[in-house]
């Protein structure tokens, strides 16, 4: 097997391109689409029919808000773009907004949407929490202008009114009347999403699978040359000749994904949470079944041409599925969900991502591990039997 393994090193060095090419646009796609998601900021429309200083103060207290970005339109334009699907919600300021804050009376305000989301619901508690303290101020505001001007007949009521009412929103900002303390506990709750590391994660492993699966594809290269048929007759064994391709084909998917690993760290800042030792038996895990894979597929293809052309049509696709691309929390199809579960990048991005991003420790990485494994058997008794049969 050492001479097997002594070959494919050797044969490894037509391959260092496309070791480094994956590699590089792995960490450049991550550093692109993790930038461009952290800092995406939903659109939202704001038409204000009230057009009064009080909705005014409303729409400037929303805009201090950074999830979102606010547009004020008109009603037109805000339906339309709703419609057309460009924007997800606009809200709309009623006319007479101001008078039910003066009042006391109910505020409406309006939602032009065509489903709910957690976006969407996220702005409606944003919007109410301002529309409440700003009630409030108004309320305190009446009361202390109401006393002084008793007290003090020559007072400027509006002045004092308008004075306190800033006073009031500015305690808000500055001095809240609970003081909260959050404590982070581990559990397998999500605790959010984070752009950078899914697409770290997933791109890790997307363009990671090329370098393993081409290098365990050299045997199609052996078997166009005639080598595989001199290797067969040699005194190696076929057990020897098949363990020493994979072996090297694993190692190249070890340095490449410790490889992304470091980097991703060290480079872009990404922190693979409290559990490496997790992130790396899941990964190794992966490589195996990936590796396996490899060796299948290069059972049922002739050449290294059609390895070629399959090969990215099945690694992509399966990565769409798995959810490499994006969470897939946002797929609702249970079709899709279902494909997702035959397919060795679901598990792993579970694996990784519930430590890197869900706060769990090594226990998130075990029942990964043992899907993945249990996956590359099946793939290498598949490639074995293909090969054995030839």
């Amino acid at each position: 097997m050492l001479s097997i393994i002594k070959l494919r090193l050797l044969r490894l060095k037509d391959d260092v391109l496309v070791f480094v090419l994956m590699t590089g646009m792995a960490l450049v796609l991550t550093a692109v689409f993790g930038i461009s998601f952290n800092t995406y900021r939903p659109e939202i429309m704001i038409v204000d029919e009230d057009k009064s200083n009080y909705s005014e103060m409303l729409i400037d207290e929303l805009k201090t808000n950074n999830s979102f970005n606010f547009v004020v339109t008109d009603m037109n334009e805000a339906s339309k773009s709703v419609q057309g699907g460009n924007v997800s919600v606009a809200m709309v300021v009623y006319d007479g907004f101001e008078e039910s804050l003066i009042s006391g009376s109910e505020v409406s305000l309006g939602f032009i949407k065509i489903k709910d989301d957690t976006m969407i619901l996220t702005l409606q508690q944003a919007v109410t929490s301002i529309a409440s303290k700003m009630a409030g101020a108004v309320k305190v505001a009446d009361i202390t202008s109401d006393y002084i001007s008793s007290q003090d007949n020559m007072t400027d009521t509006e002045a004092v009114r308008a004075k306190t009412y800033a006073g009031v929103m500015d305690s808000w900002k500055y001095k809240n009347p609970m003081n909260v303390i959050s404590t982070i506990a581990h559990t397998k709750n999500q605790s959010g999403y984070d752009g950078m590391k899914h697409t770290m994660i997933g791109f890790t492993l997307f363009f990671s699978m090329y370098t393993m699966v081409f290098s365990i594809g050299t045997i199609l290269s052996d078997k166009q040359y005639k080598t595989w048929e001199r290797m067969l007759i040699s005194p190696v064994s076929k057990t020897s000749i098949l363990g020493g391709s994979m072996v090297v084909a694993y190692l190249a998917g070890v340095v490449q994904m410790g490889v992304l690993i470091l980097c991703g760290n060290y480079l872009l800042g990404v922190d693979w949470g409290n559990s490496m030792s997790g992130v790396l038996m899941v990964a190794a895990a992966f490589i195996f079944a990936v590796t396996s894979l490899g060796l299948m597929m290069s059972g049922f293809v002739k050449t290294q041409a059609q390895l070629g052309a399959i090969v990215p049509v099945v690694l992509t696709s399966t990565s769409m599925l798995g959810g490499c691309m994006w969470p897939l929390d946002i797929v609702n199809n249970k079709a899709l969900l279902f494909l997702a579960e035959l397919t060795p990048q679901k598990w792993a991005m579970q694996g990784i991502e519930g430590i890197a991003s869900k706060g769990m420790g090594f226990e998130a990485a075990v029942f990964p591990t043992i899907v993945l494994m249990g996956m590359g058997a099946v793939f290498f008794i598949a490639g074995v039997r293909t090969l054995k049969t030839e």
